[in-house]
This record gives structure tokens, sequence and C-alpha cells, in this order.
């Protein structure tokens, strides 16, 4: 993903943040009861007429696109897979696909910032830049005591949902998530496998997003999510550091091992690969590897999905595909100096 960056802010635990804001047209049926092709039209137009007058900005319909280039979307964090089931879905995106908006996923559009590492409020003022560009051309739905109008109540208010991609192997290791997500969910948010709702939190991976959006501005929402990241990062770090005080040569050799595999396997499934790049990734953030950073680790784990591999290197066979994921993180870390 060309928006991954390594060096990010607190990379050392926090892979990305997202900001999406729900929106949706004045006089339109919300997607869920549009069935005439001229409002689903009316959506598309409004959309082009007010964001493609911005040069770095391209537009996709979804029906024109194969099946391939849309799991590589879903996989980059671009689209939901929601979107994927939208009769009329859309997309349009910048070019590193840092900001997009989805075209009538479950609201008329979904308006997205990615960021890499910590970085909540660069990544909103991306979205909010998007937003203004969009109103210009489009009424939104919006109510005086409610604010702006959505598909699912929980997105009423401000529409805005703030995430944070969290990097816990300590925290889960010491089986301490369920106390997090209990203190999160004190403050009105939520834990979340690493791609959203229902997913599994593969290599210890997790989201942290606000569930309130309801009667609280957005730099409240903004602010809360910031403290909550901070202080589960400061409970990550000082875990770490006390499962190595505790474990030594034992966590050592785990890691370690995970880094062999990753040199010398020929074939490695996905999720075998993001299991073991978390493991190095903690010994990265504990000294115990040297010559990488996690954002590098971060970036070839997600850039090794199965789709984008498919659409980069034409290998459709999931043999080819382990094969030749194998082969990239080999070189990763195999660099000099490694």
């Amino acid at each position: 993903m060309k928006w991954l960056k390594a060096g990010a802010p607190e990379s050392d635990v926090v892979v990305s943040t997202r900001i999406r804001l729900a929106r949706n047209i004045t006089d339109v049926p919300f997607p869920a009861r549009m069935t005439a092709p001229n409002d689903a039209e009316k959506v598309h137009r409004l959309a082009k007429e007010s964001l493609l007058k911005a040069s770095d900005f391209r537009y996709f319909r979804l029906s024109d696109m194969s099946e391939l280039e849309k799991r590589v979307l879903v996989e980059e964090n671009v689209i939901s897979a929601d979107l994927l089931r939208s009769r009329f879905g859309g997309l349009i995106s910048n070019s590193d696909q840092s900001v997009s908006v989805m075209l009538i996923e479950e609201d008329h559009y979904r308006l997205q910032s990615l960021a890499s590492g910590l970085d909540i409020y660069k990544a909103y003022d991306e979205a909010d830049r998007l937003d203004n560009l969009l109103s210009e051309g489009v009424q939104y739905a919006f109510d005086e005591k409610l604010g702006f109008l959505t598909s699912c109540p929980t997105n009423v208010g401000t529409g805005l949902r703030a995430s944070v991609m969290l990097h816990l192997p300590a925290l889960t290791a010491a089986k301490a998530l369920p106390r997090i997500t209990s203190m999160i969910g004190k403050v009105g948010m939520t834990v979340r496998g690493a791609f959203g709702e229902g997913s599994a939190a593969l290599g210890a991976f997790y989201q942290i997003s606000n569930q309130i959006t309801l009667g609280v501005s957005e730099s409240e929402i903004l602010s809360r999510l910031l403290s909550m990241a901070n202080k589960v990062i400061n409970f990550e770090r000082g875990t770490r550091k006390e499962l190595y005080s505790s474990l030594g040569i034992a966590l050592e050799d785990r890691i370690w091992r995970a880094v062999g595999v990753l040199k010398y396997a020929r074939r490695i499934g996905d999720a075998e690969a993001q299991k073991l790049l978390s493991d190095v990734a903690f010994g990265v953030s504990l000294g115990i590897v040297e010559g990488i950073t996690s954002g590098e680790l971060y970036e070839v784990m997600m850039n090794t999905r199965p789709a984008i591999i498919a659409q980069r290197d034409g290998h459709i066979n999931p043999a080819e595909r382990d094969a030749a994921r194998a082969e990239i993180i080999k070189k990763v870390l195999t660099k000099e100096g490694r």
C-alpha cells in the first residue's frame, strides 16, 4: 500500500489511523431502499462533479472492475466487503489511495482517510478537506438536533468513525485483552480484529474505534481516541518489557524461530506469515532483531495478502501465491545487514 510508510509516529505499536465519515443526500433514498438506477446515477454524478475537479482523484464503477481488482481494494483497506455487495457501488480515490470515497455502500458516501502510525489529526484534516469538497456540490441529509442522518442509527450525529490499528503481541500473550476491552468500552469505544467487525485478530493486530457519534463533537471523539490509544500503547510497551524480563531466552527463541522460518521457507500462507511477522515485529520493538523497522514489517505483511500478490504477479494458484509470498518476505529479511 503506497500510503503505508516506515518511521511513522508510534509505529512500534501503531500500524495506521483511519477516519471515516458517513454522508447522505437529502432527496435520494438511502442505499437499503434504493431501487431506481436514476437515483444511483445522481449519487455518482454529484460526487464526480464535486471531486474530480481535483486532478489527483480518479473514479471507478465497481461493476466495471474484475473480482480480483475488487478483492485487492478490500485487502488494501480502501473499500469494505459490504461495498462488493452493492448493486450500484463506486469509488473515488486519490493516487496513493490514502483518501477515498465509497459510493453507495451502507450510506450514499463513506469518506475515508488513512495515515501511517498514530496520526489522528492529520487523517481527520484530510477527511475534513474531502468532506468540504464534496459538500460544495451535495446537499447533505442533516437535522439540526440529530446532526448528519445515516442508514445505521449508530452513525447518526457526526457520522464519524475514527480508528487506530495496533499491534498488541504482549497484551495478547499476557491475556490482558479482556481488561483492555472493558476499559475501552467504558468510554464508548470498542476493540475489534484488525480488519473490522467479525474479523479475527491475526498476528495480534486490533482496531480501537469510537462507538458513540451522537451527542459528542468531532473534536471530543478524536481527543478520546487519542487518549485511549496512548494508554493502550503504554500498557503494551510496559507488558513487552515485563514479558522479556520474565521469559528471557524463551521469548528470544520464539522470535528467532519466526525469523528463521520467514527467511528460509519456500512457501508460506497468509495467516502464518502474519503471525510470524508479528513475532518479528515484537522482537524489533525489544531490540532483539536489528536492522529492520516495525513499519517495514507491517508494510510487507499488508503487501503480501492473497489478492494483492495475485494481481501483481499473476499467481492465481494458492501454492504459487504462497511461494511468491515467501520469496517477497525473504528478500526483505535478508537485505544487507539483516
